[in-house]
C-alpha cells in the first residue's frame, strides 16, 4: 500500500470520527444551546468531514501507475564521412 493510498485511509478515519465526535459531544453531552446557532454549525461541520471523507476515498481507491520504462536507445549505423579534398 502506497503513502498516499495510507493517508486516504487515514482521512476516511478521521473524518467519521470528527463527524461522530461533533454529534455526540454538541448535542447528546454538550449543553443545550439555542438549534438556531447549533444546527448551521452541524451543517458545515457534517459537510467539510464530508468532502474530507471523499478526497480520502479517491486517495484511497486511486491505483498507482507504475512509472513507465525508458525506451531502449536504437543503434544507428551510420557510415563513416570521408573527408575529400578537393584541388
Amino acid at each position: 500500500m502506497g503513502t498516499s493510498r495510507a493517508l486516504g485511509a487515514l482521512l476516511c478515519i478521521v473524518c467519521v470520527v470528527i463527524a461522530i465526535a461533533h454529534i455526540f459531544y454538541g448535542y447528546y453531552m454538550g449543553p443545550r444551546v439555542h438549534l438556531a446557532f447549533a444546527l448551521p454549525v452541524t451543517a458545515g461541520v457534517l459537510i467539510l468531514a464530508g468532502l474530507g471523507f471523499w478526497l480520502g476515498w479517491i486517495m484511497a481507491s486511486t491505483k498507482e501507475i507504475s512509472p513507465v520504462p525508458a525506451p531502449a536507445p536504437s543503434v544507428v549505423e551510420s557510415e563513416p564521412e570521408t573527408e575529400t579534398k578537393e584541388k
